[in-house]
Order: C-alpha cells, then sequence, then structure tokens
C-alpha cells in the first residue's frame, strides 16, 4: 500500500511543477500591466502656437511628423553646441564642407593602423605598464586633451565657450 501512495505523491508533484512551468509569468509580479507606456518612450511635447495667418498653413500630411513634437537629435545638437540646428545649414558651413573636401572610405581601417604603429612607439617605462589600472592611460597620456585646462584656457581668450565639462563645474 506504501508503494503506491509514493508513486501517485510523486506523480503528482511531477504534475504540478510541469503546470507551473507552462505559466506565462515574468517574475514582475504582474505588477506592470502589458498595455501600459514606455515612461521613456513617452516624450514632452512644444507649446501650441497660434499662427498669424491660418490661411499660411500647410495642408496636412497623413504619417508626418507633428510640428509640436520635439526631435531628440535636434535638442541634443542644440544643447551641446550652443545653436539651433537650423543654423548648421549655413553657407558658411557648406563652404568649409566643400573646403575639406570628400571623407575617405577607409579612414577606420588607416587610423586603426596609425594607432598600431603609435602605440609600438610609445609604450612608456615598464613600472607604469605594470602597475597602472588603465594601460591606455600610460599610452595615451601625452596626447589626452586636459578638458578643464582648455576650457579655461578658451575662456582666458574670450572665445565662448557654451558650458564647462561636469568636472570644472565640481571643481568650483
Amino acid at each position: 500500500m506504501g508503494w503506491p501512495r509514493a508513486l501517485s505523491g510523486a506523480a503528482m508533484i511531477v504534475s504540478a511543477m510541469a503546470l507551473g512551468a507552462c505559466s506565462r509569468s515574468t517574475g514582475d509580479g504582474e505588477l506592470r500591466s502589458a498595455g501600459s507606456p514606455d515612461e521613456f518612450m513617452v516624450l514632452p511635447t512644444r507649446p501650441l502656437e497660434m499662427p498669424r495667418n491660418l490661411a499660411s498653413l500647410p495642408p496636412p500630411t497623413p504619417g508626418a511628423p507633428n510640428r509640436v513634437d520635439i526631435d531628440p537629435r535636434e535638442e541634443a545638437v542644440a544643447s551641446l553646441t550652443g545653436k539651433d540646428t537650423a543654423a548648421a545649414g549655413t553657407a558658411g558651413a557648406a563652404a568649409l564642407i566643400a573646403r575639406a573636401g570628400p571623407v575617405d572610405p577607409n579612414i577606420r581601417a588607416r587610423l586603426a593602423q596609425e594607432d598600431v604603429v603609435f602605440r609600438e612607439e610609445n609604450r612608456g617605462k615598464l613600472l607604469p605598464r605594470l602597475f597602472a589600472r588603465d594601460p591606455n592611460d600610460v599610452t595615451y597620456r601625452a596626447v589626452t586633451l586636459d578638458a578643464p585646462a582648455e576650457f579655461e584656457r578658451m575662456r582666458a581668450r574670450g572665445v565662448g565657450v557654451p558650458a564647462a565639462p561636469p568636472s570644472a563645474l565640481e571643481s568650483d
């Protein structure tokens, strides 16, 4: 009598485990509903504007972006450069790009080759290489830009800088 009872108990445990594995739970405890918006995808909009002449409004274009929607790229460029993105397409910018010439399509491969040569020529001394936390710090220390010092140098020369680097702000 004991053997069939143990076998049926084991069968019940195995079937309960098999049924439990069939659930679609994500482990979130069902706190989040499937239809809720992603909080990082919800962007604020610009305030609505009333145009001076309603007849000058363009006709609606299905699928086109809304005029009051914020474009994250444009906002990032404007905040980093201190300039509106509309100014990027000026005649001066076009002349500068034309003077710079075409872009080398093999620039990444060429830079990688030059970097190998640079690292071989600038290996540094033995002890700093052995005990440095970051070996690249030893190799590239001489050519690394000191952002706070450069910020102060440019500001002293009267060059308009849009914002201080975060480390320069922390030292004040």
